[in-house]
């Protein structure tokens, strides 16, 4: 009949490109959060920080004309380290600029790692069974587990609120009272689309019949190969490199 599929768009060929395995998203993650927050080198800082926001922003889909704020905020800490330092200012533009830079590179860096990694070493995590005993530690494990699983949405329903306010012209306002309203007329919504978020997230768990501390599938391909020892041995060149005059 016009307008049916061909029965060869009924068999669409699968991506051949493999995820990363969770665990090497973990250990590379690691690594490379304690390499910037131990690199001593400001040039390499802000080249990370150049390149975290790259791929943090594209991650994201986001403009970099928004990012004036953060860009604020590491400004305001440079001059501060600066002008608390007196006369002797000079010596002190360098290890300010590193305090920065790493602020920048640090930030950019669990933004692009919540897109990119968050969601996929959370189910990994769901999908391992903890131990049974002592009791709090399985319900610490547990809490663990779920608040994991529910960062993504927690992050994309913050995103989403303040996209909205924005579209209604809220802006910060001036002053501790001005950064208040903001922060009501923000928190009070989220905190609603949160609480409907989990509500709904643990009627979904109970219908697939969870149970605390039972190992769940993942559907992910946990294949380790080639892919996955690039990544380990990049973060921890990589580190190597941050630490080289530590």
């Amino acid at each position: 009949m016009p307008g049916s599929p061909e029965p060869d768009d009924l068999h669409l060929k699968p991506s051949r490109t493999r995820a990363l395995h969770p665990l090497a998203w973990l250990f590379s993650l690691a690594v490379l959060c304690a390499g910037l927050a131990m690199c001593r080198s400001w040039i390499d800082l802000a080249a990370a920080a150049f390149i975290l926001a790259f791929v943090a922003l594209r991650a994201e889909r986001r403009s970099a004309r928004r990012e004036a704020p953060l860009l604020g905020l590491a400004a305001i800490v440079f001059l501060a380290h600066v002008v608390a330092a007196g006369r002797g200012f000079r010596s002190a533009v360098e290890p300010a600029a590193v305090i920065a830079f790493r602020l920048l590179a640090l930030l950019y860096f669990l933004r692009w790692a919540a897109r990119a990694a968050l969601g996929r070493v959370a189910r990994w995590l769901m999908g391992i069974q903890p131990p049974a005993r002592p009791r709090f530690v399985l319900l610490l494990v547990e809490s663990a587990r779920l608040t994991a699983a529910l960062l993504p949405l927690a992050l994309h329903e913050a995103e989403q609120h303040m996209t909205a306010l924005r579209a209604r012209g809220i802006r910060v306002g001036r002053g501790l009272r001005g950064i208040a309203r903001y922060l009501v007329a923000w928190f009070l919504p989220f905190l609603g689309t949160m609480l409907r978020v989990s509500d709904a997230f643990a009627d979904a768990l109970i219908t697939r019949g969870y149970v605390t501390g039972r190992a769940r599938r993942t559907g992910l391909d946990l294949a380790w190969g080639l892919k996955e020892w690039a990544a380990v041995l990049g973060s921890a060149g990589a580190t190597t490199w941050f630490l080289r005059g530590f």
